[in-house]
């Protein structure tokens, strides 16, 4: 997994998890694998300025606590082969196995999974404490 901080120089940010493809985030769990599409996903972490809040999404109120970037998913095209119905017993084989390509998607590859993340500030605003 990529780690991108917005601000290096800063020392707090929010702790994150990874475990298989599980991806916890201030204590918001997302299932990697079970987000990745087609497109490019982006899913962000923030936290609610008025109730204090961690939540999935963005409101006005929000400061973002991370982004987490997932590509898209990537096929491989496969070679099968389509064998014919066996024909009733005594009768002969009148059609030959046909093969044809499909794309099955391959596995997420974690390594290219972006986490972004914003620095929390030190005031308890957005203190994780107990998160």
């Amino acid at each position: 997994m990529i780690i991108e901080k917005v601000d290096p120089n800063r020392e707090a940010f929010s702790d994150y998890q990874l475990t298989g493809s599980i991806l916890t985030v201030a204590g918001i769990a997302v299932d990697l694998e079970a987000e990745q599409g087609d497109q490019e996903k982006v899913i962000s972490i923030t936290k609610c300025g008025i109730t204090g809040n961690v939540m999935r999404g963005m409101m006005a109120c929000c400061k973002y606590l991370a982004d987490i970037i997932i590509p898209p998913r990537k096929y491989d095209l496969v070679e099968v082969t389509d064998e014919p119905a066996a024909p009733p017993k005594g009768k002969p084989k009148d059609e030959e196995a046909v093969t044809h390509t499909e794309s099955v998607p391959l596995a997420l590859d974690l390594d290219s999974v972006v986490l972004r993340t914003w620095p929390v500030e030190a005031s308890g605003e957005t203190n994780l404490e107990g998160v």
